[in-house]
């Protein structure tokens, strides 16, 4: 059996466990750390700004709706004097020489009239005649002319303005010129808190937003029909506003010594 040599102790077993666990408390740590999800990452360092913007277009072109009612004992003969008098006002609208007018009807009905003889008893009723509706809808293209259409057409026998309204035709600049400076403004308003929370503004990691499609203006019926009480119908087109929204989410870091 041999001996070991004096001067060298058997210690490299201790030593191996020793090292084995060192090694094995220093991995623990960084194996039971969780690491943090793509969520709490775009939580923390962001900032989301929203920018608006209004843009003010002419119009330039009109669509006034009349309505044309008649009433009658019969319904054939409410329905007659309804044809009659649309045709009029028909005919003084093609003939008042405005350029580029363009003619539709729509919504005709035909109901009846009904009375109640008996107020004690209302579902005791009787028709009492009968009302013909018919619409119709002209467009033209110079807003200059709206008056003068109003002023043919209740003249020639429309006994009501159903809509009365303004329209910018083409808005693609003024929506893309919305868009711009939307999205300026929420370039200035996240500089702007980036530099009060003394950090650097980073790329931006979300855009969202557009210009929505501007709406006709549409005049209020009480103007019109207090408008076409007057002898001469004024009318002003005013403009029409295309709007832009935009919201981005930017990264935020601090700023480096």
């Amino acid at each position: 059996m041999r001996h070991p040599t004096p001067g060298y102790p058997l210690r490299p077993a201790r030593a191996f466990v020793v090292l084995a666990s060192a090694l094995s408390l220093a991995c623990a740590p960084a194996i039971a750390q969780p690491l943090p999800t793509p969520s709490q990452e775009a939580s923390e360092g962001t900032i989301r700004v929203t920018g608006q913007a209004q843009i003010q277009v002419p119009v330039d072109r009109v669509s006034i709706s009349f309505g044309v009612e008649t009433e009658s004992e019969s319904a054939r003969e409410a329905s007659s004097l309804n044809a009659a008098r649309m045709e009029a006002v028909v005919e003084a609208l093609r003939g008042a020489g405005i350029p580029g007018v363009e003619i539709e009807t729509f919504g005709y009905s035909l109901n009846p009239e009904y009375r109640y003889p008996n107020r004690e008893d209302p579902s005791r009723q009787t028709i009492s005649g009968y009302r013909a509706t018919n619409h119709i809808r002209v467009t033209i293209p110079d807003v200059g002319n709206a008056g003068e259409i109003l002023d043919v057409g209740i003249g020639a026998g429309a006994n009501r303005v159903v809509n009365l309204q303004f329209e910018a035709v083409d808005t693609r600049e003024a929506r893309l010129q919305a868009l711009r400076e939307a999205v300026r403004v929420a370039q200035e308003e996240a500089r702007t808190i980036a530099d009060a929370m003394d950090v650097n503004l980073g790329p931006p990691l979300e855009v969202s937003g557009g210009a929505s499609p501007s709406e006709p203006r549409a005049l209020a019926r009480a103007a019109v029909m207090e408008g076409v009480a007057a002898a001469r119908t004024p009318i002003e087109a005013g403009l029409q506003t295309v709007s832009a929204n935009v919201t981005i989410l930017y990264r935020i870091r601090e700023k480096t010594p």
